[in-house]
């Protein structure tokens, strides 16, 4: 089975530059959303770096190997991502507390699975249903888990853009894997926060099953995330399967 995929990024309309990143490897079915801190120093080169750690972490390798093995190398490389931004990050100024987000993908036959550090997301959709398949590392999702705010009241919180967990973190991380079937029909959205905070999960899923090609999809994503405020980068990856 192969698929068919597009990426694409946004500067949005209130900031000045893009730290968010994104990486297509379309021979090992491999797909990366990096999102460079806001509010931090250099957070392009965080994403960048990152990315650039990941792609060459699986450059020569093979990856025709069990579910728990591809498990081992996806939590493995985002652990050497996460290092590589710390060892840069003490080497100028400038670079003291840049991080980053960073969603990996993999897909194998009809098997999904990612694995993450942060709030960019994943999600499986079809006409019946948007799933997230990565949990948010953040303050606001910790709240919401324990019943303290609503999941509408997140999208106001102050502690929005809090994350538990960030590449270039001088503590340890902790990658999170997950394993999702794929049936037919479904399609996988790969995005930064740029996108979810500003579009609902219900608008996320009418653009995706209007149809159209995969660039489609991720140009009018962007598009109406731009049109609701475009407050942050914009990144997106769109991946249909095909026999």
């Amino acid at each position: 089975m192969t698929e068919s995929v597009f990426g694409a990024t946004s500067v949005g309309m209130r900031r000045d530059s893009n730290e968010d990143a994104f990486l297509l490897i379309p021979d090992k079915h491999i797909y990366i959303i990096s999102d460079g801190m806001g509010g931090h120093n250099a957070g392009d080169i965080a994403s960048f770096n990152a990315i650039k750690t990941l792609e060459n972490y699986f450059n020569d390798k093979d990856l025709n190997l069990s579910h728990q093995r591809i498990k081992e190398e996806m939590v493995e490389s985002v652990i050497r991502a996460n290092q590589e931004v710390l060892n840069l990050s003490m080497t100028k100024t400038e670079y003291r507390g840049m991080g980053c987000t960073i969603v990996l993908s993999l897909l194998q036959k009809n098997i999904l699975h990612t694995c993450h550090i942060g709030d960019s997301r994943v999600y499986v959709i079809n006409r019946f249903a948007i799933k997230q398949i990565t949990k948010d590392h953040s303050v606001v999702t910790d709240l919401i888990e324990t019943g303290k705010i609503s999941k509408e009241g997140a999208r106001y919180s102050q502690f929005k853009n809090q994350l538990t967990q960030a590449i270039g973190s001088p503590y340890a991380i902790v990658p999170e894997y997950n394993r999702h079937v794929l049936h037919k029909y479904d399609i996988v959205l790969l995005c930064s926060d740029g996108l979810w905070d500003m579009l609902s999960d219900d608008e996320i899923q009418t653009v995706v099953i209007r149809g159209g090609s995969p660039e489609e999809i991720c140009l009018q994503l962007i598009r109406q995330a731009n049109e609701a405020g475009g407050e942050d980068n914009i990144s997106v990856i769109v991946l249909k399967q095909l026999e």
